[in-house]
């Protein structure tokens, strides 16, 4: 376990502030507060960070209180600031007490300013406890270790009183392992970086008798230094660590041990999957492109690429198998395991396992990068590649796999394996990786073919064929993923009896819930347990769900089986938890059936595949949102559809504003209550306090030209409420000036209004008594609560929209598209035009306010509900127009 795994889903007690997202803000910033300083700077504080993880036993991790999590991070990242002196200068002596004082004198600098202060002009609670800490990283003759505070009080952060004094001397001696190192100077080619773990840390020499004194010397002072520190925190239970010098002299090769069977995680029918290039030009089998690729000495480098359930595994696995006799031994790493174990423990173990220590020509397959972590943001993909790249250079030849729809679009993709530079960041490093890429085809109808013929034998697949996949379009669409193929061929007939559009939710749902049946009917009598009339293992899927929640919010993989009860306790009422107390023990005889999960010998459980984890995950998702009881957090694109899928359509159909309220003409009113908003990678549960009303339809051309009869053409942020002097082709302005009058072309009344400001579309709702929506208002009366990819649902139609596709190239009447409403009512909200909302894009006001909706001039990527895009407040154009909403 990671420290900042603490921090998920944590926050100060007022909710205002994130701890996970917190750190991660300072972790950035840290660069530019610790630039200049060459050997404390950010690297030494990365190191600390890294450090802590391995010292600190995960019994001891879960002891800490988030907030003391929380406080300890910040103070590895601000501990050395205090380096550079008042005249900018490096300078070692005292810097502990100057990192105390800057902080406390400028908490703002480092990310304090949204804390509540106690008076004015004092430091933050939070700032104190910080710097308090950063101060007692000090040798024990300056900053005595029991003078720090082990009672310090913040109820911002936590209700109960935070251990300051333990997270001083935690900081001290991760920071006395670093600083030993730094102090070698000439030394320091002589020995490694500490081999750091809980109770004992090795540092390993080579070199004369001399050097060997000499380093001897050090680690007695170390050993010295570390005495007080031991001393507290052994009062704790925490094992006294000790540093020890050890030759470095080479070892003898572990035994050999038994070689995983590689054929063992082949499907039974396996189907050889085929590739193409970025255009989609095909590139015939994937396994002959990669023999290829593996044949050429001049290339090293290459990305399998392709969406879930695709087959990627599957591939790595028999093309492993497949290269007997070739000059390099494959070695197969998952790589959801380098999540507990790190990149070059996990490399190094597989590579001996297989090929020894003597043979130089493995070649990595490392599968899975989209499951290095169940959350990722853009800075973390950067520095995981990087990592990749860090610990593989030895290696001649490396192939990696990862979902496509890991990188947010071709863009970042390209970014992340290919490009040469980061945009505003300069070159990479010449070690940074360079990926050549393919992509994993689905299945053609061929392959599908010849799959159900392995499954069925040729008459029954033909039948299945004829009647089924031929008949049910979306059944072959799909069929093309071999993991769905399988789930559907395994329950043919249920699959078959699906009502109404045959979708991936569907087909998770049947399967799923038919094996939940098979599991009642076979469960031996002298276990079956009732309960209200119901058996007890229909508390299986609530099992499924909470094990899947779990390992998302917490970014791991899999779970011990005594971790489930600690879930189970936590998040369910007491009723549910007996009845799921009752399924859990019998929970092994069914896990032993269940072909979507299976169970470590140690007792760790793990869903077969991610897509799993993801459904169950929406399977709770859907129930709580609702009903407003889900954890507001940060989920994947897939989860999210599945929530789009699994949640009843009626929950709309029962909406109506608080008794004795009106909805206004040409209104629809919006409740409040949790949605999924955002995409990319910051798809999250929200919540609307309040419900509103807001407008049917964009404000038409008709009703601007009343406001500017009434009000006129006023400047405003530098320009004219309503630019009317610019026209776009055929985007023509359609309300003209005559005098003092404004007048709407004849024909185009019912259009709706463009090339208007932000501060004109602004001053039009206050004229109509209303206000502009907040993004999140906007968005949730577009998509509803569902997270659905359109507001008519999951599919794009260009009959509902107004996209490139439609080949219209102009913005068209507001009441056109009524097929494509949003679940609330609301028409033309995706790709008729973009539409103002009165949130700012960033944290900065120059960055523009956030526009919504996409355009005529938008492809039809930009109907989907991951794009937001941002304008000047000032500016108006042939794309642009907005609606109105009411505070109830």
């Amino acid at each position: 376990m990671r420290l900042d795994e603490r921090l998920i889903e944590e926050k100060t007690t007022d909710g205002v502030i994130d701890f996970h997202k917190h750190i991660s803000k300072v972790r950035k910033e840290a660069s530019s507060w610790l630039k200049g300083n060459d050997k404390n700077g950010v690297e030494h504080s990365r190191r600390l960070d890294d450090y802590l993880n391995r010292l600190i036993p995960d019994e001891f991790k879960e002891k800490l209180k988030p907030a003391e999590v929380f406080i300890l991070l910040y103070a590895v990242y601000l501990h050395d600031i205090g380096y550079r002196n008042e005249q900018g200068e490096i300078e070692s002596r005292d810097h502990p007490l100057r990192s105390k004082k800057y902080i406390l004198e400028d908490p703002r600098k480092y990310l304090f300013d949204r804390f509540p202060s106690m008076k004015k002009g004092e430091a933050p609670l939070a700032a104190q406890a910080v710097a308090e800490v950063c101060y007692g990283h000090a040798h024990e003759s300056i900053c005595p270790l029991r003078n720090i505070s082990n009672n310090f009080g913040d109820s911002c952060l936590c209700k109960d009183p935070l251990n300051l004094r333990r997270l001083a001397a935690l900081l001290r001696l991760a920071d006395e392992m670093d600083q030993a190192y730094i102090r070698l100077g000439h030394l320091r080619n002589s020995i490694s970086l500490p081999a750091i773990s809980p109770g004992i840390v090795r540092m390993h020499w080579k070199g004369d008798q001399g050097v060997g004194k000499a380093l001897g010397d050090l680690v007695q002072e170390i050993n010295e230094t570390l005495e007080p520190v031991n001393d507290l925190l052994t009062e704790w239970g925490f094992p006294k660590t000790t540093v020890v010098l050890e030759p470095l002299v080479k070892k003898s090769p572990p035994p050999p041990q038994e070689q995983i069977d590689y054929k063992e995680f082949i499907p039974e029918h396996y189907i050889p999957s085929k590739c193409h290039d970025e255009k989609g030009d095909n590139h015939g089998l994937l396994h002959d492109y990669v023999l290829e690729w593996l044949n050429d000495p001049k290339r090293k480098l290459l990305a399998v690429l392709g969406d879930y359930g695709i087959g990627k595994t599957s591939f790595c696995y028999k093309f492993a198998c497949d290269m007997t006799g070739y000059e390099y031994v494959p070695v197969v790493v998952e790589l959801k395991t380098v999540m507990a174990e790190g990149w070059r423990e996990v490399i190094q173990k597989e590579v001996r396992s297989r090929a020894g220590d003597s043979t130089p020509s493995p070649v990595l397959i490392l599968d899975g990068f989209d499951e290095l972590s169940l959350t990722f943001d853009k800075e973390t993909v950067l520095k995981e590649i990087e990592n990749l790249s860090k610990t593989t250079q030895e290696y001649k030849k490396v192939i990696l796999t990862s979902r496509t729809q890991f990188f947010r679009n071709e863009e970042e993709e390209k970014e992340t394996l290919v490009q040469k530079k980061f945009p505003g960041r300069g070159p990479r490093s010449m070690t940074y990786p360079r990926f050549e890429r393919t992509y994993v085809s689905l299945f053609d109808d061929k392959q599908i073919r010849r799959y159900l013929d392995l499954c069925l034998g040729k008459k029954e697949a033909k039948k299945f064929w004829n009647e089924t996949v031929e008949k049910v379009f979306d059944v072959k669409d799909l069929a093309r993923r071999p993991i769905l193929i399988e789930l559907i061929v395994n329950d043919l007939d249920a699959v078959q009896n699906i009502e109404g559009k045959v979708t991936p939710g569907k087909v998770y749902r049947t399967i799923t819930e038919r094996w939940q049946e098979r599991e009642e009917q076979r469960l031996p009598q002298s276990i079956v347990l009732q309960q209200k009339e119901e058996k007890v293992p229909k508390n299986i899927m609530l099992f499924m769900e909470e094990l899947a929640y779990w390992m998302l919010i917490k970014g791991v993989y899999r779970l011990h089986f005594n971790t489930l009860r600690d879930a189970i306790n936590k998040y369910f009422d007491n009723e549910t938890k007996d009845l799921l107390r009752l399924s859990l023990n019998n929970l092994d005889y069914q896990i032993r059936n269940c072909s979507f999960l299976s169970r470590h010998a140690q007792g760790y459980y793990a869903f077969a595949h991610r897509s799993f984890m993801e459904y169950f995950v929406a399977r709770k998702l859907a129930r709580e949102i609702p009903e407003d009881k889900a954890k507001e957090i940060k989920i994947t694109d897939q989860p999210a559809l599945f929530v789009s899928e699994l949640i009843d359509p009626s929950v709309y159909e029962r909406i109506e504003p608080p008794q004795g309220i009106t909805v206004p003409d040409d209104m629809v009113y919006v409740p409040p209550g949790q949605f999924i908003m955002g995409g990319r990678d910051n798809i999250r549960i929200a919540s609307l306090q309040e419900g509103f009303f807001i407008d049917k339809y964009p404000v038409t051309n008709a009703q601007f030209c009343a406001f500017l009869n009434e009000r006129g053409n006023q400047q405003e942020g530098g320009s004219e409420w309503i630019n009317l002097k610019t026209s776009y082709q055929e985007e023509m302005r359609r309300i003209k000036r005559d005098s003092d009058r404004f007048a709407v072309e004849s024909g185009f009344e019912d259009y709706p209004v463009i090339y208007v400001s932000w501060y004109g579309a602004k001053a039009y709702a206050h004229w109509a008594e209303k206000r502009l929506p907040a993004e999140e208002e906007w968005e949730k009366a577009a998509r509803g609560i569902d997270g659905r990819v359109y507001p008519w649902g999951n599919e794009f139609d260009k009959e509902k929209s107004n996209t490139v596709e439609s080949k219209i190239g102009h913005a068209t009447p507001v009441k056109k598209y009524r097929e494509g409403r949003s679940p609330y009512g609301c028409i033309s909200m995706a790709v008729n035009l973009w539409e103002w909302t009165d949130s700012w894009y960033g944290e900065k006001e120059e960055e523009g306010k956030v526009l919504w909706g996409g355009s005529w001039f938008s492809i039809r990527h930009f109907a989907r509900w991951v794009i937001r895009d941002k304008l000047n407040p000032e500016d108006g154009n042939n794309y642009t127009g907005f609606r109105c909403a009411r505070t109830l």
